[in-house]
């Protein structure tokens, strides 16, 4: 049986009634650190800069979270952590949803996993297109800025740092393979940057005319 999801905001709402057979959790924001990016084929050959998100649990004792007589706070955990750089979402972007479990209470996941039950079996499917769709829609509205040339710089030169721990063994056919796969990833890497940043270009352009 699938199931639909529907977002959780954390405002009091209408929720599945079916129970899940899953040890229940905790809610959470998504939180993106300025070097946080993923190179991802969003189509054929198309490769392109897409955030990534660590998540704050709001779980009593940790990361700074309270309890309250309203239930866990977690304003002071979510304002160290976007004091340190780091941008909190709010969950009303959408992004949660919850299903009630058989040992009480509600398991919280992204919307785009979405459970299937085979008996007293769940199963994940996470719906990788409406999630990169979503990450996109971040950069191209300005939720999340598109990373800076230092953050790329700082990736590229992770990259070049696999290479030469593998260049002393580049007679190995594997890892030559190893190498220019290396070697391509970085291609992919800074053209996708150049794809990011050349419509920011022609603006710049268009206002110094």
């Amino acid at each position: 049986m699938s199931i639909q999801p529907t977002t959780w905001t954390g405002k009091p709402a209408n929720s599945q009634e079916v129970k899940l057979n899953i040890r229940p959790n905790c809610p959470f924001y998504l939180m993106h650190n300025p070097f946080q990016w993923e190179l991802v084929n969003t189509a054929d050959d198309v490769w392109e800069w897409l955030p990534q998100f660590s998540q704050l649990n709001e779980m009593a004792g940790v990361n700074g979270c309270i309890e309250t007589r309203q239930g866990v706070d977690s304003s002071h955990a979510r304002l160290r952590f976007m004091e340190q750089g780091n941008i909190i979402l709010d969950r009303e972007f959408g992004y949660v949803t919850r299903y009630k479990t058989k040992f009480g209470g509600y398991y919280y996941c992204l919307i785009w996993d979405v459970p299937k039950v085979i008996g007293d079996r769940v199963f994940w499917n996470h719906n990788i297109d409406d999630y990169n769709t979503w990450r996109k829609t971040l950069l191209e509205e300005g939720i999340i800025d598109k990373p800076e040339d230092e953050v790329i710089e700082v990736l590229l030169s992770n990259v070049d740092r696999r290479i030469n721990r593998r260049v002393t063994q580049q007679h190995i056919p594997e890892i030559k393979a190893q190498i220019d796969e290396l070697y391509n990833v970085k291609k992919r890497m800074t053209e996708a940057f150049k794809t990011l940043t050349e419509p920011q270009k022609r603006t710049r352009k268009k206002q110094n005319a």
